[in-house]
């Protein structure tokens, strides 16, 4: 999860995993490469993320981690990305939750 707590997307993705003891993983860097270095290890099908993150150009080889993602949610708008390529994709906004 690569998402801001403080907005409403953020604290009510955080509370339902923990609600419903599914695990979350929450990056403790902003390095990007460490970030999805680290998925494959979380084993999750779940990302709810940042339009930043989703969108961002990744060098090679990059796209082979994020392969066990298949489905992600994007706090704001859901742009092109070769890094989710098989994953699917919904967006919503992470201030309003519409």
């Amino acid at each position: 999860m690569s998402a801001d707590l403080e907005t409403p997307l953020g604290f009510a993705t955080f509370l339902a995993c923990s609600a419903n003891f599914k695990k979350v993983y929450i990056s403790g860097t902003y390095n990007m490469s460490n970030m999805l270095k680290q998925l494959p290890i979380q084993k999750s099908s779940w990302m709810v993320c940042d339009e930043e993150l989703f969108s961002v150009k990744a060098p090679e080889g990059f796209s082979d981690l994020t392969s066990g993602v298949k489905n992600v949610v994007v706090s704001g708008k859901a742009g092109s990305t070769d890094l989710f390529a098989h994953a699917n994709v919904q967006s919503v906004d992470a201030i309003n939750m519409n």
